[in-house]
């Protein structure tokens, strides 16, 4: 499994998350145009309260696009939430020994988004999936 680096950027997010939300943040993650906040179980809704006010808000003052995924310990219920913007039809997980390879399965029209320019999506995601399974390979189909 990965490890979580937290730089001052980064602390700084999560301080301005839990400011705006008031929900702690488990792991977060950024690429070129979005901040991934991985949060705990159970608290997403807390999360998105006032109609998703807050979060339009953050992405305002932090000028990227917010993505908030709610961590699970089950892999296949953690990899749907990660996915779940790009309506995801199937999850499957292939374990040998104990790394598990990755293939999910999305509508064909949000196939291109889900991996993101040059790959981009499919990287961060497959980063924060590094860091809680050990994840080998991710797939798209």
């Amino acid at each position: 499994m990965g490890t979580i680096k937290i730089d001052e950027n980064m602390l700084r997010y999560i301080s301005t998350f839990y400011q705006a939300t008031g929900v702690d943040v488990l792991d977060i993650a950024e690429d070129d145009e979005n901040i991934f906040f991985i949060i705990y179980p159970g608290s997403l809704r807390k999360a998105i309260a006032n109609n998703g006010e807050n979060i339009k808000k953050l992405k305002e003052k932090l000028g990227k696009n917010i993505i908030i995924v709610e961590y699970s310990d089950d892999p296949h219920r953690f990899i749907y939430n990660l996915f779940y913007r790009f309506n995801v039809k199937e999850v499957n997980i292939d374990k040998i020994d104990d790394e598990m390879r990755v293939s999910v399965k999305v509508d064909p029209g949000q196939k291109a988004r889900a991996i993101g320019k040059n790959g981009r999506n499919l990287r961060v995601t497959k980063d924060i999936l590094s860091r809680h399974f050990k994840v080998t390979s991710l797939l798209i189909k």
